[in-house]
């Protein structure tokens, strides 16, 4: 019996419980082999190899055994770990990405591969192009629910992915040329510390480094400035792009000079009332408490479904796109507008596209149709327009 679970995290921090060791024996190559598989799976994408990390590869290991020995399967264990809680808990620090696939049952590496490949959800983690390491961890336990145990854990970390990248194996071959790409598609790969968008503008230094760690194109959209003296405020400098407008706050510390403004507040203020969490959706959720002591939350929850069972994959691009961090906190409960489902929050407002949420591949690209099921409203492209700026 096999199952398959999915789950993409970038910005969750719970409590951890430290898993003991277990008699149950490591299959020597068997890690190895995925690794391989993986990376054969990468390069005729025409993407980059993964490399091993030590910290991912014991996350993984220890993560399977618990698996093994707690007779459970999930993301989450009884004790409440986390992708994240564990990943750190191993020394996997500084990153800016996260994402875990989960097989029981199968005897070999080419059946957890197979199994992960003919899933969209970890296809998508295999062939994502924000990774740049992979530890696995597999375990086989006689008598055990499942017997075998899989876990591929997948991470970047932006400080050590240059090192980490000479020390790949095996390489790729060469890219395909490239194709035209659609305008909502991932920006190129740019030349060091810079990267000129089809809008003509470029993204430099550390603008560059947030755009790459906080969701990309997908996120902010493509630049509808250089990095300007803002007219609506005050002449800070800024940088407009379609979705977000990024400012500079030099009075923080290096890594925090650059930070997202809440568009979703500016564009539309107030929140509704909290709910409570015992008003759950189905399916996949995440509450975010409200207190007015601390900043915990609204009171609301980004979720899979709204609670007419309707799929949004709301929490899903959440977590593997940044979380709290790119978006701020849900502002609202998933609504109808124009006939589509939206939730809004501070930075941001999500926009289900049932349009794109089917097989095939965006024409000219490699890249599956739903990768764009949920997308971003242009909040930077709607704050341009309302205040008459001639940005483009």
């Amino acid at each position: 019996m096999a199952r398959w679970l999915r789950l993409a995290v970038t910005a969750v921090f719970v409590a951890l419980a430290m898993f003991g060791s277990l008699p149950a024996a490591r299959a020597d190559g068997l890690e190895d082999r995925v690794v391989e598989l993986t990376n054969a799976e990468r390069a005729r994408q025409g993407l980059p190899a993964l490399v091993g990390s030590p910290e991912l590869t014991l996350s993984a290991q220890r993560y399977a055994q618990a698996m093994a020995a707690g007779g459970f399967f999930g993301h989450q264990s009884p004790d409440g770990s986390t992708l994240v809680t564990r990943a750190e808990a191993a020394g996997y620090r500084g990153w800016t990405y996260l994402a875990e696939n989960l097989a029981a049952g199968q005897a070999s590496s080419e059946g957890a591969m197979d199994g992960w490949m003919k899933s969209d959800g970890h296809r998508a983690n295999v062939l994502s192009p924000k990774v740049r390491e992979i530890g696995v961890g597999h375990v086989y336990v006689p008598g055990s629910k499942f017997g075998h145990y899989w876990v591929q854990e997948f991470g970047n970390r932006p400080l050590v992915a240059t090192v980490l990248q000479q020390q790949a194996l095996p390489q790729p071959p060469p890219a395909p040329a490239p194709q035209p790409a659609p305008a909502f598609s991932p920006a190129p790969a740019p030349a060091p510390g810079s990267w000129t968008a089809p809008t003509g503008h470029a993204v430099d230094g550390g603008w560059l480094a947030f755009l790459r760690a906080n969701g990309d194109v997908d996120n902010l959209g493509l630049p509808r400035t250089g990095v300007i003296a803002d007219p609506t405020a005050g002449g800070q400098t800024v940088q407009y792009f379609q979705r977000m407008i990024l400012e500079y706050h030099p009075e923080n510390s290096p890594a925090y000079r650059i930070q997202r403004r809440l568009l979703g507040d500016v564009l539309y203020p107030g929140a509704d009332a909290p709910i409570s969490i015992g008003d759950a959706p189905p399916g996949p959720w995440r509450y975010f408490p409200f207190s007015p002591d601390r900043p915990t939350g609204l009171g609301h929850f980004v979720a899979d479904y709204t609670r007419s069972s309707q799929p949004i994959y709301f929490k899903q691009y959440f977590d593997s796109h940044g979380g709290v961090t790119a978006f701020g906190y849900p502002k609202e409960e998933p609504k109808l507008r124009d006939g589509r489902w939206v939730q809004r929050f501070q930075a941001a407002v999500f926009e289900y596209h049932p349009e794109n949420d089917r097989d095939g591949v965006v024409p000219g690209t490699s890249i599956p149709l739903r990768t764009y099921r949920v997308q971003l409203e242009l909040l930077g492209d709607k704050y341009i327009a309302q205040r008459g700026l001639p940005y483009r």
